[in-house]
């Protein structure tokens, strides 16, 4: 079935060169495919999580608290870590290998018939979307929870229908497909709130908040934002997990009103007893480490703060790794996190977007912190615990693909192969163009 996929993304990544305008059309691209499957995702309600901040740590709560309130629940998400079948789960788990290939099957023909579409052919994240739905279907899911990938109006998960639309804070990400400034991202993200729609609210920069407002009264949809006086206990570590966690008991109430049954015990479970790997997680002591998947600026700066309130940055000596996609604001990346660090030890995910762990080392030098590339991520993470001695910290961020190979070489996870297009120019890849790789997040701009 891999080698099925890495046939057509060849052919895909050839094709989309003529399509301009390809990443726009997503959502039009995934209602017509969902409509050739016979609309599976009109056979559920639909929660849908949109933003650039925390919508995968909001989703991954708000469903938790559902399954606790005895519903059986969807939930979609991106990008994975170390499978794809971690996108698409029912009741908490992952779909089953076996579901997975028979649903990758079914759509496969699909996305080859879609080499012939006037809108472009389909990407992956497309054919992933369509797949969960029907999953979802098949399996009597009651309601499903889903995470946007980048989170705007030209996303594939825009062609849904929610119930509620829940939006996290708006900041910078993904400016080349989103805008340069915060307005400009705010009105794509905006832009995804369904005419009539409700909306769950987080507190947003004031340029944002007006956006969003703006964009609401125009098409008739009821914003409603956190009340003050709100306070949650998540299981999830961090000052922005309560933040989080703030905007999903919002959306619990939201539901209720609609008459959905959601008992206060369902959400101080869901809330305490949620698993979401790769997110300030804990994953060996003596050094303690800890991996984060941060990968813009807003998330780092939410890190470094949660490094300082849960006492981790107390530990000496600090050691933090390093690595990042080549796309993403890499100054921005590194100011938060660098003054917290004794030592970085920049270094390289095995995937085409990744910046050379030796030009990030220059960067962090600039900022005064000595830094020693090291590659692969396994290696980069044995030197930074070898430097952090028993009583010192490890923090291994910047990407979640880092994370994913930290979290492999420590022998939490065993990777499982899927393919990605590799796009004409990728990054250091010279020759690679119209070539699929097994690696990672087949979503333009992931993380």
């Amino acid at each position: 079935m891999i080698s099925e996929l890495e046939s057509y993304l060849s052919l895909y990544v050839r094709r989309k060169e003529s399509f301009p305008d390809h990443a726009h059309a997503s959502p039009l691209r995934a209602r017509r495919l969902l409509d050739r499957l016979g609309a599976p995702d009109a056979r559920m309600p639909i929660v849908r999580v949109i933003g650039t901040k925390g919508k995968g740590s909001t989703a991954a709560m708000l469903e938790a608290v559902l399954r606790a309130a005895g519903y059986r629940t969807g939930l979609y998400t991106s990008p994975h870590l170390h499978t794809p079948r971690e996108r698409i789960r029912v009741d908490g788990l992952p779909i089953g290998r076996d579901e997975f290939l028979s649903g990758l099957r079914f759509v496969l023909p699909e996305l080859e018939a879609s080499l012939a579409w006037e809108i472009g052919p389909l990407t992956l994240f497309e054919g992933l979307t369509a797949l969960a739905m029907r999953h979802f279907a098949q399996q009597g899911v009651e309601l499903a929870v889903v995470e946007a990938g980048m989170g705007g109006r030209s996303d594939a998960t825009h062609a849904l229908r929610p119930v509620l639309t829940v939006l996290t804070p708006i900041s910078l990400d993904h400016q080349a497909y989103l805008g340069d400034t915060v307005v400009e991202i705010a009105a794509e993200k905006a832009g995804a709130v369904p005419e009539g729609g409700m909306v769950a609210c987080a507190r947003q920069e004031p340029d944002a908040w007006e956006v969003v407002l703006r964009h609401c009264r125009a098409v008739g949809a009821t914003v409603h934002t956190i009340p003050e006086e709100l306070a949650t206990v998540p299981g999830l570590a961090g000052p922005h997990q309560r933040e989080n966690a703030r905007l999903v008991v919002l959306a619990v109430m939201l539901l209720r009103s609609h008459g959905w049954h959601i008992p206060e015990d369902a959400v101080r479970e869901g809330l305490r007893d949620v698993q979401w790997p790769g997110r300030l997680e804990i994953v060996a002591g003596r050094p303690l480490t800890v991996v984060d998947g941060a990968h813009n600026p807003a998330a780092a700066k939410a890190l470094a703060s949660a490094l300082v309130e849960e006492g981790f940055a107390k530990r000496q000596p600090r050691i933090l790794v390093l690595g990042a996609s080549a796309d993403k604001d890499l100054l921005g990346l590194i100011r938060p996190l660098v003054p917290l660090a004794d030592q970085v030890v920049t270094t390289r995910a095995a995937h085409h977007r990744a910046v050379d762990d030796q030009v990030l080392a220059a960067l962090v030098e600039r900022q005064g912190v000595p830094a020693r590339p090291a590659n692969p991520v396994a290696e980069a993470l044995r030197i930074a615990r070898e430097r952090a001695g028993p009583e010192g910290l490890v923090c291994v961020t910047g990407s979640f693909f880092v994370v994913a190979e930290a979290r492999e070489a420590l022998g939490l996870a065993v990777r499982e192969p899927w393919p990605e297009p590799v796009p004409s120019g990728a990054y250091d890849l010279p020759g690679a163009t119209g070539r699929a790789i097994m690696r990672g997040d087949s979503r333009a701009g992931g993380p």
